[in-house]
């Protein structure tokens, strides 16, 4: 079994409904992987960094995915803070010898936050692309508005439904990616 240490904000824990309902949970169902949900609703990029520095995680943990940016878009943060963020997470897990999978943004429900949400998405690809795993979560929840729309509860937060198609569309690129 691999294990994953998962840090991001809401939708790394599963909000509204919890971490038993996350996509990370529907990921386990594979048998073959072990996911370690440490999601914070609210969380900034820099709050999530900062959590994962402060862990001691286990040392069969050599895999990380992070998944973060929307709170920063929505609370405002400085964009270029927000991309030195990931500069700092893929130093460190460079430095500690971690496996990096980014899960890119997902595009909301609200077409302002969207704008935001996809030029940090093409600087995440243009930056990341070759060095670590970018998962891209969208096709599990589709992209014209009409899919959009059924898949958040909020506009920003998945249906129970979508994060279960989001786990099932991650499990076999995670499966993979932790056996390599």
């Amino acid at each position: 079994m691999k294990y994953i240490a998962c840090f991001g904000d809401s939708l790394i824990q599963g909000f509204p409904y919890g971490n038993r309902y996350s996509w990370i949970a529907a990921c386990e169902e594979s048998q073959k992987l072990k996911m370690l949900n440490y999601g914070l609703c609210g969380d900034c990029c820099d709050d999530i960094f900062y959590r994962l520095k402060m862990y001691a995680l286990p040392e069969y943990v050599k895999h990380i995915v992070f998944l973060g940016g929307a709170n920063d878009i929505i609370s405002g943060c400085p964009y270029n803070y927000t991309l030195s963020m990931f500069d700092k997470l893929y130093a460190f897990c460079q430095e500690k010898n971690y496996k990096l999978c980014i899960v890119l943004p997902l595009i909301s429900a609200d077409d302002f936050l969207n704008q935001k949400l996809e030029a940090l998405k093409a600087d995440i690809i243009k930056k990341y692309t070759g060095k670590v795993l970018l998962l891209d979560l969208q096709e599990a929840i589709g992209t014209d508005a009409k899919a959009r729309k059924l898949a958040y509860t909020d506009g920003v937060h998945p249906t129970a439904q979508t994060y279960k198609a989001m786990g099932n569309y991650a499990m076999p690129i995670l499966e993979k990616w932790a056996e390599e």
